[in-house]
């Protein structure tokens, strides 16, 4: 991969686990190092995502565009 995208590879948690199973695999070690930067990676994302939510539904609110299912 070219040097300038590398970085862009390391922010999805796939990479942190290919990384892992490589090392599995060729040397036989388990790398806790890239467990905790997947699950990081993971933690952040997740986060970013909830907070998108509610500023997305806290706009939806007070612009009118929920709908109302009431009985």
């Amino acid at each position: 991969m070219p040097w300038w995208l590398q970085p862009v590879a390391w922010m999805t948690p796939a990479s942190y686990v290919f990384e892992g199973m490589r090392a599995v695999m060729y040397e036989n070690v388990f790398r806790w190092d890239l467990l905790l930067g997947a699950l990081i990676v993971d933690a952040v994302y997740i986060g970013i995502g909830i907070a998108l939510f509610f500023v997305a539904f806290r706009w939806a609110r007070r612009h009118g565009k929920l709908l109302q299912q009431g009985e």
